[in-house]
């Protein structure tokens, strides 16, 4: 009696076909699970407790986002969105004809009064919680995020330099200028 031998390299064909159905099946879910927008807009600097530094059009200490488009066009933000809460991805939807021009900052006012204008958010900072701030892209997807634990009044948390290198305590926060490399110094 013979038997026929069993091929060796099945399970491992099995497993790899099934990786394939589950990644082509995953497709349409990728911009909200983790893919990267190309956007040029980051988060530049973000200020949790705002105490004594810049005020809003209204003179008012809010907390505040500042923005960074390094690239080389405008960008109309309308569509994108931001949020302190993951689970609420669009909790602040940015409305039409907001523009950041090219190499330059935008401020964003954590204060939850949308009714003072198109850089007010629905939402606002903790500074003893620890807490993040994420930007999403019109379509969903993830632009930038920063993390902090905890935030000290008037240090802000600041990308060094603008738009690319890591984020930095700013002893001087820029407040709607350039960081440059030494928070404003």
């Amino acid at each position: 009696m013979s038997f026929k031998q069993q091929d060796s390299s099945f399970p491992m064909k099995m497993y790899r076909f099934i990786a394939t159905i589950v990644g082509l099946l995953a497709l349409p879910f990728q911009s909200s699970c983790g893919v990267r927008s190309p956007s040029p807009v980051v988060i530049n600097e973000v200020m949790p407790s705002n105490k004594t530094t810049c005020g809003d059009e209204f003179n008012e200490r809010d907390d505040w986002i500042e923005l960074y488009n390094k690239g080389s066009q405008a960008v109309d933000l309308g569509g994108y969105a931001m949020t302190d809460d993951t689970a609420s991805p669009r909790k602040s939807v940015l409305p039409d004809g907001v523009v950041i021009e090219a190499q330059s900052v935008l401020l964003f006012w954590a204060d939850k009064t949308l009714d003072q204008g198109k850089t007010h958010l629905s939402f606002k900072l903790s500074a003893t919680l620890g807490e993040e701030v994420v930007l999403y892209d019109p379509d969903g997807k993830l632009v930038d995020q920063y993390r902090w634990s905890k935030a000290y009044p008037d240090i802000s948390f600041a990308r060094l330099p603008d738009g690319s290198g890591n984020f930095a305590d700013c002893l001087t926060p820029t407040c709607g200028k350039l960081n440059g490399n030494h928070c404003g110094n």
